[in-house]
């Protein structure tokens, strides 16, 4: 009976240190144009507790976690964020079904697409110290370009920041192979992170990742099109933008210019090849 409860506790307790909740801090810098050699820099977190994961700005991180905290309190009313992020999207996964899903919001909708294309890695033997840990080199092909990352198997999670994950530990650092683009941790801390309630039910608009493409390229050419129809006669409420109404041509003109200055910084993608 001690050694049957010896065990169970040994169990016990290696399943909680395998389940423990982190949020991880990456400077993420990337080049606008690859031929320009200024980077563009963004703190980004990922909380994951090894089974799923969040990524995104950590601005967008603190706004989701506000989001949350006052909807579990029953205030409706959320006030619009203090902090500008750049890098929009927040992606989610899924470690033990190795799915990966992106939320970008819209105007008034979210739009999720859930992929199931994932790196491929190549561990090499070369070894380094990254952020006080020993970490493992490892090679992949992904998105169309060429990536190195480090992890450590100090913090035993297959995962990392964007859409990286898989290996025998935490990615600490990944850049592609011309260097436009580079996640590097900063700061970990054991935490648990809640943002289940950053979005409104009815706000979720879920597109395949075809569908994305195809709504995506359409979107980039002309922003203020999905205002067509929003204000029809005899709608309940308006639809408004900066205060004005969407159909006015001023506010699609300031609706188009501000969302093509986020779109310019991301002119040179991430992903060169679809992810499906």
């Amino acid at each position: 009976m001690k050694k049957l409860f010896s065990i169970i506790v040994l169990i016990l307790l290696c399943s909680t240190s395998f389940s423990q909740d982190y949020k991880i801090i990456y400077d993420f810098k990337w080049k606008s144009d690859p031929s320009d050699g200024n980077y563009n820099s963004e703190l980004t977190a990922l909380s994951t507790n090894g089974r799923e994961s969040y990524f995104e700005a950590w601005s967008k991180l603190k706004y989701d976690s506000l989001k949350t905290d006052l909807r579990n309190k029953g205030i409706r009313g959320v006030p619009s964020p203090k902090e500008e992020w750049m890098f929009q999207n927040l992606i989610v996964k899924d470690l033990k079904s190795q799915t990966t899903t992106s939320e970008q919001e819209i105007f008034d909708k979210i739009y999720i697409s859930k992929y199931t294309c994932k790196p491929e890695w190549k561990v090499l033997k070369e070894k380094s110290k990254i952020f006080g840990y020993d970490v493992q080199k490892a090679e992949t092909e992904f998105v169309g370009r060429k990536w190195t990352a480090w992890f450590t198997t100090a913090i035993p999670i297959n995962d990392g920041p964007y859409k990286f994950f898989g290996l025998p530990g935490l990615i600490l650092k990944v850049n592609d192979e011309e260097n436009n683009f580079l996640f590097e941790i900063k700061g970990l801390t054991k935490e648990k992170v809640d943002i289940s309630k950053r979005n409104r039910p009815s706000s979720a608009v879920n597109l395949s990742p075809t569908q994305w493409d195809s709504f995506w390229t359409k979107y980039q050419k002309e922003p203020a099109n999905i205002f067509a129809n929003l204000n029809e006669t005899g709608g309940t409420y308006s639809y408004v933008y900066n205060g004005k109404d969407v159909n006015a041509k001023e506010t699609k003109d300031a609706y188009n210019k501000a969302e093509w200055k986020k779109m310019n910084l991301f002119k040179n993608p991430i992903e060169l090849k679809p992810c499906k």
